[in-house]
């Protein structure tokens, strides 16, 4: 039995064996015989309607040349943004986006391709794809723009025991909870939503209004009141004390990450790969 498992152990080691080896194989002819590489890095990011949104590229700075920059939609003729021999080229861009997009020109020669999307609109939400050409060849990668609203939370108090929470603009519709925590580490506890109120209120455009009370807090118990879709994240905490209420509010975006070029990744698996081979 012994026998058998040490010849299914070498048969492992030699799949992987050839697995990292045909990795590094196509490693090599992509590096050799293309120019794909470039390693680009985009950020997936979330734009708040009516506001700016940065669209996150990065890639390995040039010493020898200008950068040329080309920004595009998926599924959309025309260029976002086009930048070519240190000058900008928008001749082909696409109309949606005119007199909306620049990118930062003096962070290029740092490796920053960033592009700058003014006046966000729902119809911006799609895949873009950034592309940087210079002497060390082609790379390009894409990230995913979101769009919609969110805004923090106003804590207040309208009675004694009753605390109230105030956030003027979500869209998508948000859903709201309530937890109370009287631990030391202010861990939520309880869910206390099916205690409180709430109101959703139409407001400019699509955007809405959050309204929330909660009757029947008591001293010295941390409440947290959560506005939450698919974008962000509101939190209004209060607490009753001797000496009155005392509030904090913070707002997180969700689903910004930066995501590996296709040759960033497969070094990183071939990494992974290489590592129980070795043992």
């Amino acid at each position: 039995m012994a026998g058998i498992g040490k010849i299914i152990f070498r048969i492992m080691i030699g799949i992987i064996i050839l697995l990292v080896g045909a990795i590094a194989l196509i490693i090599g002819l992509s590096v050799a015989g293309n120019s794909s590489t470039n390693a680009v890095i985009t950020t997936n990011a979330v734009g708040q309607i009516n506001n700016n949104v940065v669209l996150g590229c990065t890639f390995t700075p040039d010493t020898k040349q200008s950068s040329d920059v080309l920004w595009e939609k998926v599924g959309l003729t025309g260029t976002v943004y086009k930048y070519v021999k240190g000058k900008i080229s928008l001749t082909d861009q696409n109309i949606v986006f005119k007199g909306r997009t620049s990118l930062f020109p003096n962070e290029l020669t740092n490796g920053n391709g960033s592009l700058l999307l003014s006046n966000v609109q729902l119809s911006d939400i799609g895949t873009y794809k950034c592309t940087i050409t210079n002497s060390q060849g082609t790379g390009s990668n894409t990230l995913y723009l979101n769009v919609g609203a969110f805004s923090p939370i106003t804590v207040t108090n309208t009675t004694p025991t009753t605390i109230h929470c105030e956030s003027p603009s979500w869209y998508p519709e948000p859903s709201v909870t309530w937890w109370n925590s009287t631990s030391a580490d202010l861990t939520p506890q309880a869910n206390l939503t099916n205690s409180s109120s709430t109101r959703i209120v139409p407001g400019l455009s699509v955007m809405m209004q959050v309204i929330t009370d909660l009757k029947g807090a008591v001293v010295d118990t941390q409440y947290t009141c959560i506005i939450q879709n698919g974008l962000a994240k509101a939190q209004g905490i209060a607490k009753f004390t001797v000496t009155g209420l005392k509030t904090d509010a913070r707002l997180d975006l969700i689903g910004s990450a930066a995501i590996l070029s296709p040759s960033v990744f497969l070094l990183c698996l071939l990494a992974v790969l290489a590592y129980p081979a070795a043992l």
